[in-house]
This record gives structure tokens, C-alpha cells and sequence, in this order.
């Protein structure tokens, strides 16, 4: 576990304010500024299958299908980190909504802030014919600070997939290359970045957990591609984004210095479904 009172000391050092976005078959998501303030913001769902018939919800048993989904004012977005996220069956659960105790911050009744995001939604196939589609979560919008910083240097992206006839599920974090590279067990040089703390500075309660997927490119996290989704077919995904305070970009273990946020950056993230006849 991580020194709990060294996170709360973190998140008034840095925070940020987090919008997000989704259109499927034009996914368009997710946007994080790092400002101080108001409630801004969105996370909609939206979809435009083509000659296929799919569908959105945010339930499992699609009571109230549609092909759109929309939450408005999300909370500042503040730095967190990989071990004080909740377990997977909270984070990957439709029951528990993105506004939850495990992730804002209150000053008496009133949310002023969010340590992460998570939403949970399912994509279902209600038409007759078997269809493909693939999953793309993209970069749209990258403004660095007024000193040239970027906010996706410290990003990381954790996305579950579950297919819920078979109950098989994955999980998969994200994170840009990083600027720090380390040598792998054949002696060659990696980009990959942590997922927390790096391993050279793990310790007993600063465990080190791991390598990140690297970034497909500047513009693109990933894609999750899908085939033979047939009549009935339901998928469910979860979306967990927060910035890292254990990245590099962010605090410096030799010298136990926090890094300052970089003023005014901005980020979006737009996931984008384009669905086919299989």
C-alpha cells in the first residue's frame, strides 16, 4: 500500500479537470485540462452502425437501449495513483457509478474533485447479421502548458473488455513511451513506462507492478478489434483513466521532489467503434 497521507499531500499539489466524451462508431471522449475550478464537462456514448443494428446501455440487461449516452459535469480531475484504485469488481462493475466515495473528493456535500474516472457501458448486436467492428481510443486533442509540458507524458488508460457469454475478461493498462528508458532481461533498450512506481525505486510498500502498454502513436492509445459478433452478442467495457503521481514526469524519487502540474494543458481522448457486416 501506498503512504496515504503522501497521495493526499500530492493531490493539493496537482489537479486537473477531467471531460469526457464517448461516441461509438464515432466514439468522442475524453478530455482532461489541467485547471483549478468549476464543474465542467461530459461523457456521452453516441452510435451510427451502418448496415448492421447495435446497440448502447448502460445496463446489461439494455432496459433502456439507445444510441446515446451522455453524463454532464464531471469534477476537477486530480493526480492518483495505480494502487489506491479500487479492485477490479468495483471499478468493473455497472452497479457502482463514475460519482462514487471511492472516487471524488467532498468538501461537505459538494464534489470538488475526482481522483478518476471510470465508466462502465455495453455495446450489443440486435440485428440479424453477424458483424465486426473495431474499438480505437484516440488522442483528438493534445495542448501542452504555456512552458511546453503535456498532460498524456503522466496519463495512464486501463480498459476492461468482457465478453459476457463466456464471461472471459481483459484487462489492459495505457501509457505514452516514456521519457526514462530501462533495459529488459535480453539487455535491450525499452520505452515501455511503469504502471506506478518504477522498479528501480519499488520497495516492500511501493511494490512495482508492472510495464504499461505503449501508446500506438502520438494520435492513437490502442484498438480492440472485434469479430464474429453475433445476433444476442453483448460486450461490456469499462474505461479508467487517471495521471500517474509516480510517473517520472511528475515526481522525482532521487531528490523526493513533486513536479508541478503543467498550467492550462489539455487532453482528449475520443474512442471511435466502426462497425461492419462480419
Amino acid at each position: 500500500m501506498y503512504d496515504l497521507e503522501y497521495v493526499k499531500k500530492r493531490k493539493r499539489k496537482k489537479a486537473a479537470i477531467i471531460v469526457v466524451g464517448i461516441s461509438t462508431i464515432v466514439v468522442s471522449a475524453l478530455a482532461i485540462t489541467s485547471f483549478l475550478g468549476r464543474f465542467v464537462g461530459t461523457f456521452t456514448v453516441s452510435l451510427d452502425t451502418g448496415n448492421v443494428q447495435i446497440t448502447l446501455s448502460e445496463s446489461s440487461s439494455f432496459k433502456n437501449p439507445t444510441s446515446y449516452l451522455r453524463i454532464n459535469d464531471l469534477p476537477r480531475f486530480e493526480e492518483y495513483t495505480f494502487d489506491n484504485l479500487p479492485s477490479d469488481d468495483v471499478l468493473d462493475n455497472e452497479e457502482i457509478a463514475y460519482l462514487d466515495d471511492n472516487a471524488i473528493n467532498k468538501d461537505g456535500e459538494d464534489i470538488v474533485s475526482m481522483d478518476y474516472f471510470k465508466y462502465t457501458f455495453f455495446v450489443k448486436n440486435v440485428g440479424n447479421k453477424h458483424a465486426r467492428y473495431n474499438l480505437d481510443v484516440n488522442i483528438v486533442d493534445n495542448k501542452p502548458s504555456k512552458d511546453g509540458r503535456y498532460l498524456d507524458d503522466t496519463l495512464r488508460v486501463m480498459i476492461y473488455e468482457t465478453d459476457l457469454a463466456t464471461s472471459f475478461t481483459t484487462k489492459e493498462v495505457y501509457a505514452k513511451k516514456t521519457k526514462t528508458p530501462h533495459y529488459n532481461e535480453s539487455g535491450e533498450l525499452e520505452f515501455t513506462e511503469s504502471i506506478s512506481i518504477s522498479k528501480e525505486y519499488a520497495s516492500t510498500s511501493m511494490p512495482f507492478r508492472g510495464y504499461a502498454n505503449t501508446f500506438d502513436s502520438s494520435s492513437r492509445i490502442t484498438t480492440i478489434p472485434v469479430v464474429n459478433f453475433g445476433k444476442g452478442s453483448i460486450r461490456r467495457y469499462t474505461i479508467v483513466a487517471w495521471l500517474e503521481g509516480y510517473d517520472p514526469e511528475a515526481y522525482s524519487p532521487i531528490d523526493e521532489v513533486i513536479i508541478e502540474a503543467p498550467k492550462d494543458a489539455r487532453l482528449k481522448l475520443g474512442v471511435e467503434i466502426n462497425a461492419y457486416e462480419n
